[in-house]
């Protein structure tokens, strides 16, 4: 059982340091990709790849049904499940391309300002969508295994291709087709090396026992992904037909660097903590413990990245000339999109607790709550504020994580202050700095990039500092314990 608990966690750390190099590699360059987009392209841009990606997950969430989920989920699997949930997800996803090809003219049916040439976006995002299908078992299967730094090398590579396929043709002005070229690269790119690093062949076998095993996990944990789908892309998908596509890439803007953080940070922590906590279900207390250290390690890196870019992310948009006057319409959603993802951040690690120790019928019960307030709190702010109206229904929303800790503690009675006490205090300490920073020192330093820099080092020296005094013998031994488990 030790041995076990030790391979586990050596997994664990390693899947989850793999996750987040490569995020970081990833993220730089998505960064400098949507930097270009945003620079380059025209101002509608954003918001026609935003709408099209959510056309696409539209048709991703029929396609599944949750099979992947109930595989990594149920204990053991064997080559009938596998190639049952294949089947399945095969045909399931032939259908949905075949359905999303022709509903291509009502298209321009329901979105007035969309440019004619949108459509090949729209095209290469089905022709992605078959090959996105394929790689379904096999990143399973290294998942289920905890093996996740393999699908991330996957990933690193596909996102290489993707993003520098976009910073490429951007900058030769391609536009949309930049968009297109990129789409279909990755694609081709991704299926091939996902079998590469986890071989399997499916096999002609279907089995009603296994269908019915599987869909009975599955279908109730898509139900919450169905959920997700109409409270965010069903979402994007109406917005795009209300406020216009240019309304929509500035919200998109906002909200794209509001969520960066949390995109990095609990994606790749979530990502790594639905298995663990599977693993641990029927043990109370390696589970709180798993619990605790999950939400601290999210808490350590998001509060102070996003308390950070609410207070100097104007000064950053000034440093590129032109950029400021371009988008600084967008501020305002900025802020109230980053103090959402922060209140997101707090809550979406014990959504993965529930499914993991299988009370999918809970986060059903949060998802519906989530989705309702989605849809009666957005259409009416946007006739009171506008687009802006969008990020303060999003920030008043996520003040149900209160709501999903309380479910939470009753499930596995954890900890808040080893999960949240000692970023707490560190960003209390960072808040009061860089307030002195922006209100005082800004008043008589007038170099952007030396009050930037003054408050990024600063405020960076400030918040690990303390957190260092609170927690820093017990963070340096447990690292040194991963090494020497990782030696072992």
């Amino acid at each position: 059982m030790n041995n076990n608990i030790k391979q586990i966690k050596q997994r664990g750390v390693l899947s989850a340091g793999s996750l987040l190099f490569q995020s970081g590699f990833s993220a730089l360059l998505g960064f400098a990709a949507f930097f270009i987009l945003t620079l380059k392209s025209n101002l509608y841009l954003l918001g026609i790849y935003n709408t099209v990606l959510a056309m696409m997950a539209f048709f991703n969430y029929f396609s599944s049904l949750g099979l992947a989920a109930a595989i990594i989920q149920k204990k053991e699997v064997d080559e009938k499940d596998l190639s049952t949930a294949f089947i399945i997800q095969t045909a399931l996803s032939i259908f949905i391309i075949i359905v999303g090809f022709f509903l291509t003219n009502y298209l321009f049916v329901i979105y007035k300002d969309l440019p004619k040439n949108a459509v090949y976006l729209y095209w290469s995002l089905l022709f992605s969508f078959f090959f996105l299908s394929l790689k379904t078992i096999p990143s399973v299967l290294l998942e289920k295994k905890i093996q996740i730094y393999k699908v991330v090398l996957v990933s690193l590579i596909e996102n290489l291709v993707f993003y520098s396929a976009v910073i490429v043709m951007s900058l030769m002005n391609m536009d949309i087709f930049s968009l297109v070229v990129a789409v279909i690269a990755r694609s081709l790119i991704g299926v091939i090396l996902i079998y590469i690093m986890n071989p399997w062949s499916p096999k002609l076998i279907f089995s009603k026992s296994s269908a019915k095993s599987l869909l009975s996990y599955g279908v109730p944990f898509q139900g919450n992904s169905f959920l997700a789908l109409i409270k965010d892309d069903l979402m994007i998908i109406y917005l795009g037909a209300v406020i216009g596509f240019e309304k929509l890439s500035i919200v998109t803007f906002a909200k794209k660097y509001a969520e960066f953080s949390i995109r990095l940070i609990m994606d790749n922590i979530n990502r790594v903590a639905f298995p663990v906590y599977s693993q641990f279900q029927n043990n109370k207390v390696l589970l709180k413990k798993s619990v605790e250290k999950i939400l601290f390690y999210e808490a350590f890196f998001i509060f102070p990245i996003i308390i950070g870019a609410v207070f100097i992310f104007d000064n950053l948009l000034k440093l590129m000339p032109g950029y400021f006057a371009k988008w600084q319409v967008a501020l305002v959603s900025f802020y109230f999109f980053s103090f959402s993802a922060l209140f997101v951040s707090l809550y979406s690690p014990l959504i993965s607790l529930f499914n993991a120790i299988g009370k999918v019928k809970l986060t059903l019960v949060i998802m519906i709550i989530l989705t309702g307030l989605n849809w009666l709190f957005i259409p009416p702010l946007i006739k009171l504020f506008g687009f802006q109206g969008i990020s303060i229904a999003f920030f008043i929303i996520s003040l149900s994580f209160i709501f999903v800790f309380i479910k939470a503690k009753s499930a596995v009675d954890f900890s808040l202050q080893n999960a949240f006490g000692a970023p707490l205090i560190s960003s209390i300490a960072m808040v009061i700095y860089l307030i002195l920073i922006k209100f005082w020192i800004g008043r008589f330093l007038t170099n952007n990039i030396l009050l930037t820099g003054l408050a990024i080092i600063g405020s960076a020296a400030t918040y690990f500092s303390i957190i260092y005094r609170i927690k820093g013998r017990a963070l340096l031994d447990e690292i040194k314990d991963l090494i020497n488990t990782q030696r072992k």
